[in-house]
């Protein structure tokens, strides 16, 4: 009853916050498009602008789900103390909570992108919500792991680890740009990161090497959410 009673608090949040979103979307979009048939008196320009309603709510649906992930944990952990709920049910819930909303809302955006666009294969739509379920995950850990900061520490961490993740792309990039220049990968045998970047893909050219990697991270990043919520605790500040 207590994840059930969890999940449908995240279920309430999210839901609000889903519809404020919406209200904006489909408000802006419909005033920007007013004004321009005020302007141009052209009724079919105005129609078709309409449809572009259905393409900015694909944007912004799945941005609002790993937002509310990544900013409401401490928020629900101080609701959860305040009703009898302890850590771990808590988490149940969530995970619970999170999977459907997850689910839920990669439907909502097929079907409106089946309005301006036609659906991919079985494959494709398989990969794109498992990397869609893979980012709410990260941003749920992520949010999770902040929840235990202060706020000197949020700051620190806030501005150092966009930086790290900079860092990191620019590197990969030049490693597959270097990947790119050159046909024999074993070449780079001795390189500090294309080294072991061409061991990855080398690796890669086995079909089942992404999901066992897909796997591994996603074990890794529900732990790391289990045990930064074990230790959530009640701050003052």
């Amino acid at each position: 009853m207590k994840q059930k009673m969890v999940a449908s608090n995240v279920f309430h949040r999210l839901g609000i916050a889903t519809l404020i979103t919406i209200v904006w979307v489909v408000g802006f979009e419909l005033v920007v498009d007013l004004l321009g048939l005020i302007f141009n008196r052209n009724l079919m320009s105005f129609l078709v602008s309409l449809q572009g309603i259905p393409e900015s709510l694909v944007a912004f649906l799945p941005v609002i789900l790993a937002v509310y992930f990544l900013v409401t944990a401490y928020t629900d952990f101080k609701w959860a103390i305040q009703n009898g709920i302890s850590r771990s049910t808590l988490w149940q819930g969530r995970q619970i909570a999170m999977v459907l909303s997850t689910l839920l809302v990669y439907l909502i955006d097929e079907l409106l992108t089946m309005t301006y666009r036609p659906l991919g294969s079985w494959r494709e739509l398989l990969i794109n919500f498992v990397i869609f379920l893979t980012l709410v995950l990260t941003c749920q850990a992520i949010g999770t792991g902040f929840s235990l900061l202060n706020r000197k520490w949020k700051v620190i961490v806030g501005i150092g680890l966009p930086v790290m993740l900079v860092i990191l792309m620019v590197m990969l990039l030049r490693g597959l740009m270097a990947l790119g220049d050159s046909a024999y990968l074993p070449t780079y045998a001795h390189s500090r990161f294309v080294g072991p970047l061409a061991w990855l893909f080398n690796m890669t050219l086995s079909p089942a090497t992404p999901w066992i990697i897909w796997g591994i991270y996603l074990i890794v990043i529900i732990f790391l959410t289990k045990f930064f919520n074990s230790r959530l605790q009640l701050r003052r500040d």
